[in-house]
């Protein structure tokens, strides 16, 4: 190297120079872009997976907003029905229902099961969820303005086996004609249909209504329907439809004569049969279900004595060859 002129050793070091960067280049920074590629490939993997579980987080989100809003939907379905059917608490419940609307007197009271079709999925299939409805029928009677009305011995005569002449005396007193708009039971039957369809109109339903005449009382019955379900999978809507939610009958007939049922005298002003007294073989018909067993002994033997215009206290009374049309 001491042989060396300037010149040589000049390029020298510049041929040293070089090899260094050369070597800085080869084993520094060419190996730190491959690394900078490969960091980069490496990232845009990773943000790709990170893109892909960020879209299926918010479609999970979506699909458990969907579960949630389906479990709603079905519970609200559900909430239609009975979740389940008790035959002795619904007749205590009915019969409270019309005790508490002022209609007591109840003549008979049954439940029977309702068969209903099996349901077929759209896939023709049967379901194995199936419809349950348990009928309650009901039969009531109205009074009939003259006879002593019983409930639950409210009105007994007899006292641990001894006749209490007071109670007897006054409830004699009492047994006269009071006038057809006396008599009760038809409003309040009505009354205590309306309050149990109200109680929950998505499951129960009133599926009859009868009306009986009898001997100037009315016999009144009713089958009141109760729906319940067993449902594994369960979907429907309600039936918005149905005759049941709004009258679609005529409305314009004039009512203001009409009776329902017959009356011993029928004392409306308004009606075509004003002053029109029944026949005395037609006011011993019936039992009388709403009465005392003496009020009804004691007017039946009146009636076949003296006759049903005398029994009530109205005098002569026109009677029709033919009852009128109900």
């Amino acid at each position: 190297m001491g042989n060396l002129g300037k010149r040589e050793r000049y390029y020298l070091m510049l041929l040293g120079i070089v090899v260094v960067v050369l070597l800085i280049y080869y084993f520094g920074i060419r190996n730190l872009g491959i690394k900078h590629d490969e960091l980069v490939a490496t990232r845009s993997q990773l943000q790709a997976q990170l893109d892909y579980y960020e879209a299926l987080k918010t479609q999970n989100d979506e699909a458990l907003a969907q579960i949630n809003q389906l479990k709603l939907d079905i519970s609200d379905v559900e909430g239609r029905f009975l979740p389940y059917i008790t035959s002795e608490a619904i007749e205590q419940y009915v019969l409270k229902t019309f005790e508490d609307a002022g209609c007591p007197y109840l003549v008979s009271v049954s439940a029977e099961d309702v068969s209903m079709p099996t349901v077929t999925l759209p896939d023709g299939t049967t379901a194995v969820d199936r419809l349950v409805v348990k009928r309650i029928i009901v039969q009531y009677s109205t009074t009939d303005g003259f006879n002593i009305a019983e409930y639950n011995r409210s009105t007994s005569v007899v006292d641990h086996g001894e006749i209490d002449e007071e109670a007897w005396n006054a409830y004699l007193d009492e047994m006269y004609w009071h006038g057809s708009a006396s008599i009760v039971g038809y409003q309040e039957f009505l009354d205590a249909l309306a309050t149990i369809e109200a109680e929950n109109e998505d499951c129960i339903k009133i599926n009859k209504i009868g009306v009986q005449a009898e001997g100037g009382y009315t016999l009144l019955s009713a089958e009141i329907d109760f729906y319940s379900a067993t449902f594994n999978n369960r979907v429907s809507e309600p039936n918005m439809n149905a005759p049941y939610i709004t009258w679609a009958g005529d409305s314009s007939f004039d009512t203001a004569g009409g009776f329902v049922g017959r009356p011993f005298v029928i004392d409306n002003p308004a009606s075509e049969w004003f002053g029109v007294l029944m026949s005395d073989s037609e006011a011993q018909e019936g039992n009388r279900p709403f009465s005392t067993y003496y009020s009804d002994a004691i007017f039946e033997a009146s009636v076949t004595t003296i006759g049903l215009a005398e029994t009530l206290e109205i005098g002569d009374t026109p009677v029709p060859d033919e009852v009128p049309e109900e």
